[in-house]
């Protein structure tokens, strides 16, 4: 049964995810609107006030970090262009911060959750006719047919054809925007599978097939990265830690033995163009030593000092956010990111689906955020990747985090509440409390114990 907070949230969630691969844009005083900045105009001070105020889960870190990268956005970008560029500044930080807001608000359980990703599978059914005909003809469907009246996307010099077919971008701004959109549904639609091997199979076949659409290196290795976490967890039984682990220390022993850095190592052999990678390589040093230029503020949207022939174009969002918002601004976003991961292992969860999520949307999330270093996110699907933080908050913002109580399965009393709420349920039956316990102790001995 749905819960209460999730039936009221299902309108605005689906009508958020319609603003998101709505493909237009208008301008109006100056400023370049388009319906997912109106839908985040409207929401983002009720929604950010329900957080600050407890009313959607307990306040955390992570929602702390969030609103500081908010505020420090739109201080730094005052500082660096001045008084008369506050409706940009103000603009800015609601679409990089808004969307997180609209995640931690509308999803807040695993009811929730599992409807998300129902929406993003009918999205990508509904989307992938006009995706094929595009690879196909290089022709952009929808966006050509809403042109004559709306600001929409174009094709640009870098889309260019690879392998006898044309990258698309369907309604995105880039076709690495639409690669990165499908890819972080892998890892989810496999774990909300539950085991069915039909459903595994064609959710990982539209998800990764969508995601090859873009002819995009860096998406298919955030498919690539997931897929191999995927089979650590199967193969290991979960065990992350020691993962994280022999992940550093594999990075370690290669930064030492090679003359080249494991990422220069990574961008030749995984990307479709090593020449490009070194370009980044380039854009990269010139972009760190405009941080280290100016590592308070940032250097806002100015230019920044690079060979001639590098491009203005810098292919790394964690870079591109320190030049422009400073250390300061950059790490508010890191620390969100590392505070979600490290609330999320914590969260002491042992029904099975929700277990299945968690590590699902986990996956998910540390391929994109890798993936990040490679690639840039903009307009809408940057809003789109912090909502999806957002969204798996429910698992450590319901859940006490004393070690007390466990997130459990409590099918008896469901018609009482949401699966996962502030709201303590009424109180279970005897004989639905021994139910219960039985259930966690097979649990404990079926499930991967959720060692995230």
């Amino acid at each position: 049964m749905q819960g209460a907070g999730t039936q009221l949230s299902a309108p605005l969630l689906i009508l958020f995810m319609i603003t998101l691969l709505t493909p237009i844009a208008f301008e109006i005083a100056g400023v370049r609107l388009s319906p997912n900045r109106i839908f985040l105009l409207i929401v983002i001070f009720p929604y950010a006030a329900r957080i600050i105020s407890g009313q959607i889960g307990r306040f955390t870190a992570v929602d702390l970090l969030f609103v500081l990268h908010g505020v420090w956005i739109f201080i730094a970008l005052i500082a660096v262009h001045g008084t008369n560029r506050i409706p940009f500044a103000a603009i800015t930080a609601v679409e990089l911060i808004g969307g997180y807001f609209v995640g931690r608000v509308l999803i807040r359980d695993i009811t929730g959750y599992r409807l998300l990703f129902r929406i993003m599978m009918i999205a990508l059914i509904v989307l992938l006719p006009f995706a094929l005909v595009e690879a196909v003809t290089g022709k952009l469907i929808i966006p050509d047919l809403l042109r004559p009246v709306f600001q929409t996307p174009f094709r640009g010099d870098s889309a260019y054809g690879r392998m006898g077919l044309e990258r698309v971008y369907v309604v995105f701004d880039h076709p690495i925007l639409w690669g990165l959109f499908c890819s972080l549904t892998l890892a989810n639609f496999i774990k909300m599978a539950r085991g069915n091997l039909l459903k595994i199979g064609f959710g990982a076949s539209l998800s990764i097939f969508t995601t090859m659409l873009s002819l995009s290196s860096a998406p298919l290795m955030a498919c690539g990265l997931q897929l191999s976490m995927l089979a650590w967890g199967w193969i290991m039984r979960g065990r992350w830690k020691l993962l994280l682990i022999l992940t550093v220390v594999g990075y370690v022993v290669i930064d030492l033995l090679s003359n080249r850095t494991p990422v220069t190592i990574l961008i030749d052999t995984l990307t479709f163009n090593p020449g490009t990678g070194y370009t980044r390589i380039a854009i990269f040093d010139a972009g760190w030593a405009a941080v280290k230029g100016s590592p308070f503020f940032g250097i806002g949207f100015n230019d920044w000092p690079r060979p001639f022939w590098v491009t203005a174009s810098v292919d790394n969002f964690w870079l591109l956010t320190a030049m422009r918002y400073g250390f300061v601004g950059v790490s508010f976003l890191v620390l969100a990111l590392l505070s979600h991961f490290v609330l999320m292992a914590r969260a002491r969860i042992t029904d099975p689906q929700a277990l299945a999520i968690r590590i699902g949307h986990a996956i998910a999330l540390a391929g994109i955020s890798f993936t990040m270093v490679t690639v840039h996110v903009w307009g809408t699907m940057s809003v789109f990747v912090m909502f999806y933080i957002g969204a798996g908050a429910w698992m450590y913002a319901y859940a006490p985090q004393d070690g007390h109580d466990d997130i459990t399965a409590q099918t008896e009393v469901a018609a009482s509440g949401p699966l996962y709420s502030r709201f303590a349920p009424r109180p279970a039956r005897a004989g639905s409390t021994q139910r219960s316990q039985t259930l966690s102790r097979r649990q404990g001995e079926t499930t991967e114990q959720g060692r995230v």
